[in-house]
């Protein structure tokens, strides 16, 4: 294409893009140009179809006639001696009868020459009639063979057939009955090209009907085969997606096996959370007490020589054992988490202080590896709402670390605000991490390969300070370059801001600042429970009451927003509903009743007088002593583990005055012992082989001579864990005329997404 003068070119995408439109407008006009053949052909084929149908009644009709023709000339003949001239009008009778003769017989092998045989058989016999017989309406007849023509061959062979017809009448010689004049034609040839007129205004009318009626009928087939192509294109979607849906119900099968298997998994996960501390820290504690005992107090073993290399032994064997307690008190916090069972106890704390108190903690290890400490720091932090003892945790993780993977150089400990958090950081000139390896070292049981140098630990104190970290709402991350050192940074969120590790949450804004306004009644004895539920509810006031009487007054006084009341797992039925008096059912007052852990359930489990959580030291067990037998007496010492019972005997038997101790492996021998002896004083480990430690409880109580012994219970968690673990737990909220589907809604919602399911047979949880 030439570019014309004084006008840019045109841009070759435009050039391609016309090419093609015009390729696709000669593509679409070929195709309507072979469609226009394909119905002019398939319309000559049905005419065609048409005349052969119509040629064989035509011959048939005409032999008939011919039949007819004859036997009425033969009849009106006198007899066979008649004269020549009357012998004639039989002649063309049989011509017609001769020509549909033929056309009958030639009509299989060409139905063109037989149609000619006809139309020219016809066309004599009339004209024969005309000439030899003496009626002048003949003429008239040969209207019938233009009919024919029409019928056979269309409307041009109709005009064709007049005009042949025409010229015989006039030039053909007159016969004598028609007399000289022209004039008596003109009837007869009148007629002849107006019935070749109807015939080409009927047969147009006829072909035109017939050309829709086959474009209709393309148009049918047309729409037929797309039919059939989306009929196929169905039948093979439908067999995809019943190959889809074959293959989803297969990965729904896997993803409910999957499902199964990660249940059972969760299942032995809070199952170990549960038990392995029994199972781990009682023979821990064995170790780290008996050791503890004769590497701090050897005067407690008369006539025993400890010689320097015996006192170093036991040394190195009660660090270790220090060492592995902490490994396992790592490896059940991880557990923890995982299960959601971890408990933080968060409270408003200067950040300054904890990191202190964690280098302070270290620092005889730094000088031992002759490492400088240094501390960045603006003078005044604003005060974090953290947990105290996990914040320290995760700095002697990162300080402990430092120090190992540094040989030389110093550790410095940086502490700035940014934003809405505070960024803590850890550097060291130590020897680095890969870049590979930044993420992976959060893992659990991870370490980067130093070569044949190890430089200790589990490879859990990372996961587990990241972790610990995102439990407050904050993240942990690394930055380092091989051979110059490493730095380690965490944030903590500000007061009131949104956390950096948790999940947005939507929070309606109506009522929200008299929300945060409103007081919120907690009924327990214990206070401490009221303290631990200010660190989760951030500002709200929190007003204690002891009892439900001293909440109804508080009811009245303040308008609290709610009333929290803690019942024991093992409280009767009808204290989880209704409401606390008249004042709380009078306000519609909302009333939470849950199982938080908590002091005042020992009063309330009918008499156990206090509860102790191993790893039990020699000053716990001196305290306990001094306040429950604080004279001579017998002590029973209940516990499934011999080791760990000789370690109480031996406690016990270590503080002064000097006390009478009895050991009982099982819940029936501790009864029995119980009943003999009339000790003073009963340690009794909650978790027993035969029956729970409960049980033996509720036995002592129930037995008039021992109903006043001092009951001591001995857990591997809590006293209040065990509690639920045993009775379970309950929640439930009562308002009292008040509460619509709306917000009945809203509360499942909520709920839903904390609490779940188990649907593992024997999966070893209670039933809450």
């Amino acid at each position: 294409m030439r570019p014309v003068p004084g006008r840019p070119p045109m841009p070759r995408s435009h050039v391609a893009s016309g090419a093609a439109i015009g390729q696709g407008i000669r593509k679409g006009s070929s195709v309507a140009m072979i469609g226009e053949a394909n119905t002019r052909r398939e319309t000559g084929e049905s005419i065609e179809e048409l005349a052969r149908s119509t040629q064989l009644t035509l011959c048939l009709v005409a032999l008939v006639a011919g039949w007819v023709w004859l036997f009425v000339a033969a009849s009106l003949a006198p007899d066979a001696s008649s004269s020549r001239a009357e012998a004639r009008t039989l002649v063309p009778p049989v011509v017609l009868i001769a020509a549909s003769l033929g056309c009958l017989l030639r009509r299989p092998r060409g139905w063109r020459v037989a149609s000619v045989l006809l139309l020219g058989g016809s066309a004599v016999s009339l004209l024969l009639g005309y000439y030899w017989t003496s009626p002048a309406v003949w003429p008239y007849y040969l209207s019938l063979v233009v009919i024919v023509a029409g019928l056979l061959a269309g409307s041009a062979s109709s005009f064709a057939t007049a005009l042949m017809l025409t010229l015989a009448l006039v030039f053909l010689p007159r016969p004598a009955h028609a007399g000289p004049s022209v004039s008596s034609l003109l009837g007869p040839i009148g007629l002849l090209w107006g019935v070749a007129l109807t015939s080409w205004l009927s047969s147009r009318n006829l072909y035109t009907t017939l050309r829709w009626a086959l474009q209709n009928q393309e148009q049918v087939r047309e729409l037929l085969e797309g039919l059939r192509q989306r009929q196929g294109e169905l039948n093979r979607t439908l067999a995809a997606l019943t190959e889809a849906t074959r293959r989803l119900e297969r990965t729904n099968r896997e993803l409910a096996i999957a499902r199964q298997r990660a249940e059972e998994a969760r299942a032995m996960k809070e199952h170990f959370v549960a038990n392995v501390s029994h199972e781990l820290r009682t023979p821990l504690n064995v170790i780290v007490g008996f050791s503890e005992m004769m590497y701090l107090d050897p005067d407690a073993y008369d006539g025993v020589r400890w010689t320097p290399e015996l006192q170093s032994d036991i040394g190195e064997l009660y660090r270790a054992s220090r060492h592995l307690q902490s490994l396992v008190n790592d490896i059940l916090d991880l557990s923890r988490i995982d299960a959601a069972r971890l408990p933080m106890f968060r409270e408003l704390s200067d950040l300054h202080t904890i990191v202190t108190e964690a280098i302070e903690t270290v620092l005889p290890l730094l000088r031992q590896r002759g490492l400088v400490c240094h501390t960045e720091w603006p003078d005044q932090l604003p005060e974090l709402f953290v947990d105290r003892t996990r914040i320290r945790q995760v700095m002697l993780n990162l300080l402990n670390n430092a120090a190992r993977f540094t040989d030389r150089g110093h550790i410095t400990v940086t502490i700035r605000q940014a934003d809405d958090a505070v960024v803590v950081s850890v550097a060291d000139t130590g020897v680095g991490i890969p870049e590979d390896k930044l993420e992976v070292i959060f893992e659990e049981f991870h370490q980067v390969d130093d070569g044949p140098r190890r430089r200790g630990g589990a490879g859990l104190g990372l996961a587990l300070s990241r972790q610990l970290i995102e439990l407050h709402g904050g993240r942990m991350w690394a930055e380092s370059r091989l051979g110059e050192g490493s730095t380690f940074h965490f944030t903590l969120p500000l007061p009131g801001t949104v956390p950096h590790s948790a999940p947005l949450v939507r929070v309606p804004e109506r009522r929200r600042e008299e929300a945060r306004r409103a007081p919120v009644v907690v009924v327990d004895p214990d206070p401490t429970i009221a303290e631990m539920l200010s660190r989760y509810l951030g500002d709200r006031p929190l007003l204690t009451a002891a009892s439900a009487a001293e909440a109804e007054a508080l009811v009245e006084a303040e308008h609290p927003a709610a009333v929290i009341v803690n019942e024991h797992p093992d409280a009767p039925p009808e204290q989880w509903l209704g409401s606390l008096g008249v004042a709380t059912a009078r306000h519609s007052v909302p009333i939470f009743r849950c199982s938080i852990p908590s002091q005042s359930w020992l009063g309330k489990q009918r008499g156990l007088d206090d509860c102790l959580k191993k790893p039990v030291s020699r000053e716990v067990v001196r305290a306990v002593l001094t306040r429950y037998c604080p004279g001579p007496g017998t002590v029973l010492v209940v516990d499934d583990n011999p080791g760990f019972a000789n370690l109480m005997a031996r406690l016990i038997t270590a503080s002064e005055p000097p006390r009478r101790v009895l050991t009982a492996y099982n819940g029936a021998e501790a009864l029995r012992l119980a009943r003999e002896a009339r000790p003073d004083l009963v340690v009794l480990d909650l978790l027993l082989p035969d029956m729970h430690g409960f049980a033996v409880l509720d036995e002592l109580r129930a037995d008039p001579d021992l109903a006043g012994t001092r009951v001591v219970g001995v857990t591997a968690t809590s006293y209040a864990e065990e509690a639920l673990l045993y009775h379970g737990a309950h929640f439930t909220l009562t308002q009292p005329n008040r509460l619509s589907t709306g917000t009945f809604a809203e509360l499942l919602n909520a709920a839903l997404q904390v609490v779940r399911p188990d649907y593992l047979p024997d999966s070893g949880v209670p039933s809450a």
